[in-house]
């Protein structure tokens, strides 16, 4: 009985992070890999980047808000790691704004424009 209400009570306290809107393609938390020889990044809005790394897979990197400089014409640089990967810990600088990360998953390729 113990068991159960200790688990309740921890799924309680989790209900908001459960109920937040997760990343288009959302898996779990990840970091990207030498950032220094990524192959491309998509602007989804000015909320997050789609980044495909140097292996071929995509991930998408969401702010933790609104980055208002963030738009697909716009020059962008990453803040990384020492080891040069990007992870939540991480930013987009955006025509001098630094935009802090919220989460850096897995993703698939960003949906076409239209």
């Amino acid at each position: 009985m113990m068991k159960a209400v200790t688990l309740a009570a921890a799924l309680i306290g989790a209900a908001p992070l459960l109920a937040a809107e997760p990343a288009p393609g959302q898996t779990e938390e990840t970091r990207i890999p030498r950032m220094r020889s990524f192959l491309e990044a998509v602007v989804r809005d000015d909320r997050g980047v789609y980044v495909r790394a140097d292996t071929g897979q995509w991930y998408y990197a969401r702010t933790r808000g609104t980055c208002a400089r963030l738009r697909p014409t716009a020059p962008l640089a990453f803040e990384t790691t020492p080891q040069g990967d990007l992870d939540r810990f991480g930013a987009i600088r955006v025509e001098g704004w630094r935009c802090p990360l919220e989460s850096v998953t897995q993703s698939a390729p960003p949906p076409p424009t239209s």
